[in-house]
């Protein structure tokens, strides 16, 4: 077993290592101050693991949080980021409105309801994989439209909403890391727009049994104010959409750069989804601001600090996990970040590890033999690495 990470082996369809850029913040301390960013890095997983379940460190970052690229093109020091629809979002709210709108979609993502689901998910598969003939684009093909096909059922939008999602959750990323660029305010801002657009239009008899029947009737109920529906329906189409797409395209690559692909069979997914999971997750890092001192292996984080938490680096913890840049398919590891940890746990991380492992059985029932056609495509957007394209040859 090669003890490297496979994606340094420029065997000239990966040129680069796109694990590279947490993987060298790792060799630094596990947490540091960015004077250059004004804002704290924190890569160790005790550490992330620690400062994650903090109530010193908020998760209100767009109300409180800023960097100094948002100081200098802002010029002042105060004022609030990104968008209300998105500072309304209950992932970046804290008690007890975090969990107050957090138990009311919590039911949707319950055992039951992904069971429920997984006959829907299997026949999306089916139905993509079947037009399939001699190469597949991994991303356009079936990540993309899969994860939005799940994301209008669950939400309770009609399905020819789906094919508009990819681009709403492409600008809504870059809101989220580049609001202080103007452009990206208002391409933001549109799909912010447009999604209120289409949950206001959805109709009744779509959403039975959905989170808009949920939300429409908190808000009936005084429970939720009329802005929470699309913003609570705004927050499902971004996080439903983007890290499990981005991870269906993570884990074929990661398989197929590992040369590890005739590892997956159907009895051994749920333990090597696990492993992707941890090996190249989704999502890098989640941000925090503090509000009040935290001590934290010798520095002293201040109120107002904001704190960057980085997943994949802390998922790659040498101190933690013995080669951790190995892509072990044996490795029997449940601990690890990639959904999160504590109060603001992924809800949808049963749903994630659905998609994905109905995909990749859906990939090896049907062919014996699959290969990279070309070097995956992956576009810079905005501090955001997107895989655009990952064209692979299939034999049956």
């Amino acid at each position: 077993m090669e003890l490297s990470c496979p994606y340094r082996q420029h065997d000239g369809l990966m040129p680069i290592d796109p694990c590279m850029d947490y993987l060298s913040i790792r060799d630094a301390e596990p947490v540091r101050r960015d004077d250059d960013l004004g804002v704290w890095i924190v890569t160790g997983l005790r550490q992330v693991t620690e400062l994650l379940r903090s109530p010193a460190l908020s998760s209100a970052w767009p109300e409180r949080g800023r960097t100094r690229l948002h100081d200098e093109q802002s010029g002042t020091a105060d004022g609030m980021r990104t968008a209300d629809i998105v500072r309304r979002w209950f992932m970046f709210n804290d008690a007890p409105r975090h969990q107050r709108l957090r138990s009311l979609i919590a039911p949707l993502f319950s055992a039951n309801r992904i069971a429920d689901l997984q006959p829907f998910v299997e026949e999306c598969v089916d139905v993509l994989l079947d037009a399939v003939t001699e190469q597949i684009d991994m991303m356009s093909e079936l990540a993309v439209p899969l994860a939005s096909r799940v994301v209008c059922r669950v939400i309770g939008l009609p399905q020819d909403v789906a094919p508009r999602i990819a681009v709403w959750a492409s600008d809504i990323a870059a809101l989220l890391v580049a609001d202080y660029l103007p452009e990206v305010v208002q391409r933001g801002t549109l799909a912010l727009e447009e999604i209120e657009q289409v949950v206001a239009a959805a109709p009744a008899s779509v959403s039975v049994g959905t989170a808009l029947e949920i939300l429409r009737g908190a808000h009936r109920d005084g429970r939720i104010e009329e802005q929470d529906i699309a913003a609570t329906a705004s927050l499902l189409v971004f996080a439903g959409f983007d890290t499990t797409s981005s991870f269906v395209g993570k884990a074929v690559r990661a398989l197929m750069h590992s040369g590890q692909w005739d590892a997956v069979t159907p009895e051994r997914i749920p333990t090597l989804v696990e492993e992707l999971l941890r090996f190249d997750t989704s999502v890098q890092q989640v941000a925090r601001v503090a509000v009040s001192e935290v001590d934290i292996e010798g520095h002293r984080i201040q109120p107002g600090d904001l704190v960057l938490l980085m997943l994949g680096a802390a998922n790659r913890d040498p101190e933690v996990l013995a080669n951790p840049d190995v892509l072990d398919a044996e490795r029997h590891n449940s601990r690890h970040l990639a959904f999160g940890y504590g109060a603001h746990y992924c809800l949808g991380s049963g749903l994630a590890r659905l998609e994905v492992g109905a995909a990749l059985n859906g990939l090896v029932r049907r062919w014996s033999r699959v290969e990279l056609a070309e070097p995956p495509v992956l576009r810079p957007h905005h501090g955001v690495a997107v895989m655009e394209h990952l064209r692979l040859n299939v034999h049956s």
